[in-house]
């Protein structure tokens, strides 16, 4: 069963932030799509048994912070 989990992602405004977060979200076991939000900031996360430690990791160690 797919599961869609939402992140308010801080510091991400530019097209070249959304594909250094949303490539770095990718890497996640279990990660099958993403879809970014500039205008508010948004990143909906889908897929199948991924974690949201995994996720949330991913975004910090791209140099962004989770609100």
């Amino acid at each position: 069963m797919s599961t869609n989990s939402t992140y308010t992602v801080q510091g991400m405004t530019c097209g070249s932030c959304a594909g250094k977060v949303t490539a770095a979200v990718a890497e996640v076991s279990g990660v099958t799509g993403t879809d970014v939000d500039i205008a508010t900031g948004t990143l909906t996360v889908a897929g199948e048994e991924y974690t949201d430690t995994a996720v949330r990791t991913a975004i910090t160690e791209a140099g962004y912070r989770l609100a």
